[in-house]
């Protein structure tokens, strides 16, 4: 009978990152640094980088959108990135900073009506309620409710019932295609 032999190689895990995996993650890198340079002016500067990253992402962000320029230098820019510091806080600090006005220039709109829905009275409920006939009254009201509670409480912790308040208002204004009324943000 053969005696089967035991090889220490194949019962672990290899300790060196493969090929393809090293490339998704340069590639990953490489859409965040994308994403970090198309943000707006004030969320660019609350981000924490690199001084040697920061200043290249500046002379990405004066070049033309889609330009070689451009890509060639957010190539770059990956390239000090990943030699710096971890990719898993910079992500973090990315999603951190939600939806910025450079993408959508009715996100400020949509925030102040928030925070009149959050700070205010019934009566702003009842005017978005009579602006879009078909919003879901008591999805709105609870979403509101929860974001109440959630603002009396940590100024330092994450939000989540408030960004929900947010992507909802912004859902049901882009479905019933009209923006936000100026008397609705005073």
């Amino acid at each position: 009978m053969a005696v089967q032999e035991h090889f220490e190689g194949f019962d672990q895990a290899p300790d060196e990152q493969s090929r393809s995996a090293h490339k998704r993650e340069a590639q990953a890198l490489r859409k965040l640094v994308e994403k970090i340079a198309d943000l707006g002016e004030q969320s660019f500067k609350k981000l924490v980088l690199d001084p040697q990253v920061k200043e290249a992402l500046i002379i990405a962000r004066s070049l033309k959108p889609r330009s070689d320029e451009r890509r060639r230098q957010l190539q770059y820019v990956a390239k000090i990135q990943r030699s710096c510091e971890d990719f898993a806080s910079l992500e973090e600090q990315v999603n951190m900073l939600g939806a910025s006005s450079k993408e959508d220039p009715r996100t400020m709109r949509f925030e102040k009506l928030r925070e009149n829905l959050i700070v205010g009275d019934v009566s702003v409920l009842n005017a978005v309620c009579s602006l879009i006939k078909e919003i879901d009254r008591n999805k709105l009201r609870t979403l509101v409710k929860k974001a109440k509670v959630e603002s009396e409480g940590d100024l330092e912790a994450s939000k989540p019932n408030s960004r929900a308040l947010f992507k909802y208002l912004k859902s049901e204004f882009t479905k019933a295609g009209i923006d936000v009324p100026n008397e609705l943000i005073k």
